[in-house]
């Protein structure tokens, strides 16, 4: 079964370039892959477009046999629940330790407390982040701090894990590491 299957996906940016015209691609559970390309080729428009952030203008988006783009608003934000996202830029809260943070994303989700504890701890074993707990986002190593950021997309359970750019900062060994997790 697909977790995610585009068909004719077609995109053109307010000035008429075409970004996406005829763009097609499944992608199985279990499935693993990277989508790559020069700056500006449209890589995290393509990871917008799948999140429902941004409209395209044609074609079909099939999110866990959902379609993405007949969905209601809150519809939507529920399937996106089931949808984990690593943005390119760090969303982790500074000022706060790595359990503060997971803790505040599950709970601004509604998530009750014993639910929030099995979350956290899945978070942080997927993660490899045991140990960290405890620890200041502003103290983190870049490493660390991705690990934070792959715990909190894969929170509180996601079945798609989208992540944009995530080896980016990283230095060579830690890259290896990162993909290991």
């Amino acid at each position: 079964m697909l977790a995610i299957q585009v068909a004719e996906l077609r995109f053109a940016t307010e000035e008429g370039v075409l970004v996406f015209d005829g763009l097609s691609f499944g992608v199985v559970r279990d499935g693993f892959v990277w989508v790559v390309g020069p700056t500006g080729s449209g890589k995290t428009l393509l990871l917008r477009i799948l999140l429902g952030e941004v409209r395209p203008h044609g074609g079909q988006i099939l999110l866990l046999g959902r379609n993405i783009l007949r969905l209601s608003r809150r519809k939507l934000q529920a399937l996106r629940r089931k949808i984990g996202y690593m943005p390119e830029e760090p969303s982790a809260l500074f000022g706060r330790t790595v359990l503060g943070n997971l803790q505040f994303k599950l709970r601004a989700l509604g998530i009750g407390a014993e639910a929030r504890t099995e979350a956290v701890e899945r978070a942080l074993d997927l993660a490899g982040l045991h140990g960290h707990e405890d620890d200041r986002v502003e103290n983190l190593p870049q490493l660390e701090l991705k690990r934070l950021e792959l715990a909190l997309a894969l929170c509180p359970d996601c079945s798609i894990l989208f992540a944009d750019d995530p080896l980016r900062n990283l230095a060579e060994g830690a890259k290896e590491e990162f993909l290991n997790v």
